[in-house]
């Protein structure tokens, strides 16, 4: 596994390297053959290095998926040693073809490509020089050694980081499915399922209501068919939210389909909804659990017969207001039972945010919410 970008560098560089070679043709023209060998060297290093440079990729396909195109590179590169002398300046664009061996080929290929141009590079000097000293014999291949390797080493270096770093992005991904997973079955067992276990309490109690206040009935009923319709609809978010990506879904989109439920019970809804930017998924959903809360308690405690739902941004300050015209509370007499209005500041805290809610006998309540301004979480 390597990351196609540093190869298509590494790729370009080698490319870079074989035309500056031919910097040495203008500064000195007695460097390169005047046959027609030597002008076609010169040709064929300006045309593979224009190819290397404008087609990087197909190329770097290419050769991988064929490594016998760098059999037809080495080999030109032995007949410009021939033509041109081993000593000429210009034969040093070969270098580049020890980085296209190393950082190309799989290292089943590599040790038998790199001999031959090594031994292309030693039977030419051999062949051209009466006594090649040891330095004449041994610097170019060491150098083509070095280099090859040197590419190779980036390549599988490189490599590894990038299965390590997959390793670490699956290992995430699945951290991350495991929080949603437990975060489902809190929210399974603080709704669904503990509503379900007082609607069976509720049933189980019936028969005795029917004998000792028959007149109280009807009632009992009725809130045992308002329980089973809250507890339905518990049940219908949490699947709706597991066959979605609640993150993908604009928060306004949210709330509008939270206020449609409300008002399928009765409750008249008036929303007032500006989507904020660069919100984070974890923030949009406690924003939705809170709104989901405070219109819950609505539904059930309230009373009201209309609810005003805002979503304001001003100054990348995101505020959320939900007010209500029901019966209204004493927040400091909350019974002890009740978990919802802390569930609702909990959350709030756990985002940076700011919560106040506002109520009175008789009056209403108002939630408000506020962030200071609109965080960017990173995915």
């Amino acid at each position: 596994m390597v990351d196609g970008a540093l190869v298509t560098q590494v790729v370009r560089y080698a490319f870079v390297i074989r035309l500056a070679s031919l910097l040495f043709v203008v500064l000195d023209p007695d460097a390169v053959s005047t046959s027609l060998v030597g002008y076609l060297a010169v040709l064929f290093i300006t045309a593979t290095s224009a190819l290397g440079l404008y087609a990087t990729n197909r190329l770097t396909t290419s050769v991988s998926a064929h490594p016998f195109l760098i059999v037809v590179d080495v080999l030109a590169a032995g007949l410009i040693g021939a033509s041109v002398g081993t000593q000429s300046p210009i034969v040093l664009y070969s270098m580049s073809t020890a980085v296209l061996i190393g950082i190309l080929l799989s290292r089943r290929y590599i040790v038998l490509i790199l001999t031959i141009l090594v031994g292309l590079y030693v039977l030419t000097t051999v062949t051209q020089v009466d006594e090649p000293s040891l330095m004449m014999l041994t610097l170019a291949p060491v150098s083509y050694v070095t280099i090859c390797a040197l590419a190779s080493l980036t390549r599988s270096i490189h490599s590894a980081a990038m299965v390590d770093q997959a390793r670490a992005r699956r290992s995430s991904e699945d951290a991350a499915r495991e929080r949603e997973r437990s975060r489902l079955a809190r929210e399974m067992h603080d709704s669904v399922a503990k509503s379900l276990h007082g609607i069976g309490l509720a049933a189980a109690s019936l028969p005795m209501w029917a004998e000792n206040k028959p007149e109280e009935l009807g009632a009992r009923a009725k809130e045992l068919q308002d329980a089973a319709e809250s507890a339905s609809r518990d049940a219908r978010a949490i699947l709706v939210e597991l066959r979605s990506d609640p993150s993908t879904v604009p928060l306004s989109e949210q709330v509008r389909v939270l206020a449609e439920d409300l008002a399928m019970g009765g409750v008249r809804t008036t929303l007032s909804l500006s989507d904020p930017a660069n919100l984070g998924a974890e923030t949009k959903r406690e924003l939705v659990e809170i709104i989901a809360e405070a219109l819950e308690n609505v539904r059930r405690h309230s009373r009201a017969s209309q609810v005003e739902i805002t979503l304001e941004v001003e100054d990348q300050a995101l505020q959320v207001r939900i007010v209500d015209n029901g019966v209204g509370f004493d927040p400091s007499d909350t019974p002890r039972d009740h978990f919802g209005l802390v569930g609702i500041r909990e959350r709030a805290e756990a985002i940076g945010a700011s919560c106040a809610i506002v109520s009175s006998p008789g009056s209403g309540t108002q939630i408000t919410v506020e962030l200071p301004h609109s965080p960017t979480e990173q995915p």
